[in-house]
C-alpha cells in the first residue's frame, strides 16, 4: 500500500533525517519539526543561500539531480526561446528560482523520505537504512562552489549559443 504522506508517522524518523543531512544541520532538523507539526513536507522556510544562490545550495547539500534539472531546464528554455525568436524578459526565471529556493528544505526532506520509503520497501532495517542515508546531504563548501560555478558556466554557454542565433 502507498503511504499517506500527510501522516508524519509514515515519514522517515527524525534521527534518520539527521543522518541524511549530516553535521551542522540544526536548521534542517528545525524544519523537519515544523513540517511534521504542520503535517506537510513542504512548508514556508527561508535559507539565505537557497534563496539567493539556489545552485550553490543544491551543491552544498549534494542534490545533484535537482541541480541538473534546474540548470538544464533554464538553459534549454533559454535556447528554445532564442531559436523560436521569443524575447524572454530579463527576470523570466527569477520568481520561479526564488520560490524554489524557499522550498529547498522541503525538497530535501521529500528526497530523503522518498529514499527512506524505497529502502524500507526493500525490507532493510533502520540501521541498514541509516548507513545508506548517512551524509547524503551533508554540507560541503567545495560542492557549493562547484554548484555555483557549474551553473554560471552553463548559463554563459547558453548566452553564447543564443547570441549566435
Amino acid at each position: 500500500t502507498k503511504p499517506n504522506l500527510r501522516d508524519p508517522d509514515t515519514w522517515l524518523p527524525r534521527d534518520l533525517f539527521a543522518a541524511y543531512c549530516g553535521p551542522r544541520s540544526d536548521g534542517l532538523l528545525a524544519y523537519y519539526d515544523k513540517a511534521k507539526a504542520k503535517r506537510n513536507m513542504i512548508v514556508f522556510s527561508f535559507d539565505w543561500l537557497a534563496f539567493f544562490l539556489l545552485p550553490a545550495w543544491l551543491g552544498y547539500r549534494r542534490q545533484w539531480v535537482l541541480w541538473t534539472t534546474l540548470v538544464v531546464t533554464v538553459a534549454v528554455l533559454s535556447i528554445a526561446a532564442s531559436v523560436a525568436r521569443v524575447k524572454l524578459p530579463s527576470g523570466a526565471f527569477t520568481g520561479g528560482l526564488l520560490a524554489a529556493g524557499m522550498m529547498a528544505q522541503g525538497s530535501l526532506l521529500t528526497t530523503a523520505n522518498g529514499r527512506y520509503l524505497k529502502l524500507k520497501q526493500q525490507g532493510l532495517s533502520d540501521n541498514a537504512i541509516r548507513g545508506d542515508l548517512a551524509n547524503k546531504a551533508s554540507p560541503h563548501r567545495g560542492f557549493a562552489l562547484a554548484g555555483l560555478a557549474g551553473a554560471i558556466v552553463i548559463q554563459l554557454l547558453t548566452v553564447w549559443l543564443t547570441s549566435e542565433q
